[in-house]
């Protein structure tokens, strides 16, 4: 069966935005082949992400129309058997992680997991499976949440967080059986090199609503300035990613994929408003940030998002990432600082904007 006998499945291409990146990655640094789990009536913008691929690459791609919330996610008897026989990694990206997600949505994060695992009991040559999880399982739990722990014992922010956490618990259930590796990464934002983003997350959100405001316009702080808020960028997230899929010891193991120096959300809005050339924001501010957010023009289509994001700003939670540097060291990848990559986030927000 040659080189199609060592392949690489991704689930989660194209929706989403580290499925996008891990696809392109994957396909140009060859070794293997790369099979696309694609939902019926996304193939045609498969298709267009893979055209801007060289040809070398994009040859490695192959799609398979599915969805890993489907029985033998929805491949027929003679494919699936065939993805079977060729896949040696898994990364499992079709988790919803968006917070602001309907009930509907999230409940396929449990559904896909089950799916993913009998897929992977079924792979005679599996090395890994790699399913991609959320910083966010960890809910309302404050404090330090090393990369070990999972409970339900503070609950959740809203379903999405819940039913991360019923899926990894089905994953760890596997543990004993097969070659598993959590990955965890906190809020993912765009490409720290281009400013791509395929996501809109608070942060984008943030930068839109200075852009649109008056140059004078000083944004609100929230009560809770000191909050932390660990963001990474999704080149980041996927290059550590891949590193750590590859690691025989990952696995068994959960990774935060996280910023090892997270800044408060006071010192991000002072970065943010230099950015976009507005004042900086007062230390104490009478105003509302919430009603600042929701009220700003173009902002009502993100209601959903912008109220999971200030659920985010409330809960003050520092990441273990001790797996993560252990499998990292030496390899030159790290998490570049949030300000370095601000000035191309800002610009991709200037050039989505309505005109």
């Amino acid at each position: 069966m040659g080189t199609l006998a060592r392949s690489v499945l991704v689930t989660g291409f194209p929706g989403r935005q580290p499925a996008i990146h891990l696809v392109r990655e994957l396909a140009l640094r060859g070794g293997r082949t790369v099979c696309c789990v694609v939902p019926e009536g996304r193939e045609e913008h498969a298709k267009s992400l893979l055209e801007k691929l060289p040809e070398e690459a994009r040859a490695r791609v192959s799609i398979w129309i599915g969805d890993p919330r489907s029985i033998d996610l929805g491949l027929s008897g003679e494919e699936y058997e065939l993805l079977t026989e060729r896949t040696e990694l898994i990364h499992h990206c079709a988790t919803v992680t968006d917070p602001a997600a309907t009930k509907e949505e999230a409940a396929g994060n449990v559904k896909a997991a089950s799916e993913i695992l009998e897929l992977a009991e079924a792979s005679p040559r599996l090395r890994r499976l790699a399913f991609w999880s959320s910083a966010a399982v960890s809910g309302n739990r404050e404090g330090f949440v090393q990369e070990s722990d999972l409970s339900d014992a503070m609950g959740f922010r809203n379903p999405v967080e819940e039913s991360l956490y019923r899926a990894e618990m089905m994953i760890r259930e596997s543990i004993d059986e097969l070659p598993v590796a959590i990955l965890r990464p906190a809020l993912m934002v765009g490409d720290s090199m281009t400013g791509e983003t395929e996501d809109v997350t608070g942060l984008h959100l943030l930068i839109r609503v200075l852009l649109s405001a008056p140059e004078d316009y000083r944004i609100p702080t929230p009560s809770r300035t000191g909050v932390r808020i660990s963001a990474v960028p999704v080149d980041y997230a996927v290059a550590a990613a891949i590193r750590i899929a590859e690691d025989e010891r990952a696995t068994g193991r959960t990774f935060h994929i996280v910023d090892p120096k997270p800044l408060t959300v006071h010192a991000a809005l002072r970065l943010f408003a230099e950015a976009t050339g507005r004042p900086p924001p007062r230390e104490h501010d009478p105003l509302n940030l919430a009603t600042a957010l929701m009220r700003a023009p173009g902002m009502q289509r993100f209601t959903s998002t912008t109220r999971a994001f200030l659920d985010h700003l409330k809960t003050d939670v520092i990441y273990d990432d001790r797996n993560t540097r252990e499998l990292l060291a030496g390899t030159g990848i790290s998490c570049p600082d949030l300000g370095s990559y601000v000035d191309l986030m800002v610009a991709r927000a200037r050039d989505t904007l309505p005109h």
